[in-house]
């Protein structure tokens, strides 16, 4: 596996235990959507994390103009698409390339702006397979990889009902993962291999007693 595949992977795992959830809202359209902000605010720290470099090219604009109302009082909105191409670099020189358009329409002077926007959020969603909500941690978590986000120790509190629901068995230590909050599963990520044997081995013995 090249370099840039590893890193891509890397920040492939630390966005999907929290994932980019659509929280802004188009008034006028009535529909929510992931923008640019919340693409960059999210993925900027773990592309510097895991060394990952982005340069981007634009490409095919096309331009247009579609006047409202009354043509001589010059009110119009222009219309724009363009192709995006970026590319995502390792320190190592490997990369991979992704191609994106991008649409979009203004009453002023930003389509062009918007268009680049659009396609460089889209390529970001598309390369690293960004979720709106956060995945269950469990179906690829390893204690063992050096890439698994490992966030700060948790609190007793949280411990405490984590080794609890182990002590209940599999089944109660499953349900209590699934409902934890993407930081709390974070902070018990070092322990949680350990809690989950823990589980197995109570279940284990209570199926044995059956």
């Amino acid at each position: 596996m090249s370099k840039i595949q590893s890193a891509v992977l890397g920040v492939m795992k630390d966005i999907a235990t929290t994932g980019i959830a659509k929280l802004q809202r188009n008034v006028q359209q009535g529909y929510t959507f992931r923008g640019i902000e919340s693409a960059m605010n999210e993925l900027s720290p773990l592309l510097v994390k895991h060394g990952i470099t982005v340069t981007p090219g634009y490409s095919e604009l096309q331009i247009g103009e579609r006047f409202r109302g009354d043509p001589k009082d010059g009110r119009a909105i222009r219309f724009c698409t363009l192709k995006g191409t970026f590319k995502f670099s390792a320190e190592d020189g490997s990369f991979v390339v992704s191609e994106c358009y991008g649409e979009a329409m203004d009453s002023g002077d930003k389509a062009v702006t918007k268009a680049q926007s659009i396609a460089f959020r889209t390529a970001l969603f598309q390369q690293f397979v960004v979720p709106t909500m956060a995945m269950d941690p469990e179906s690829y978590i390893d204690p063992n990889d050096e890439t698994l986000p490992i966030g700060p120790a948790p609190s007793q509190d949280l411990l405490d009902a984590a080794t609890s629901a182990a002590n209940a068995g599999l089944e109660a230590y499953r349900s209590f993962w699934q409902s934890a909050m993407p930081d709390e599963r974070m902070a018990l990520a070092a322990r949680h291999a350990e809690l989950k044997s823990v589980a197995q081995r109570v279940s284990d013995g209570a199926n044995a007693d059956q």
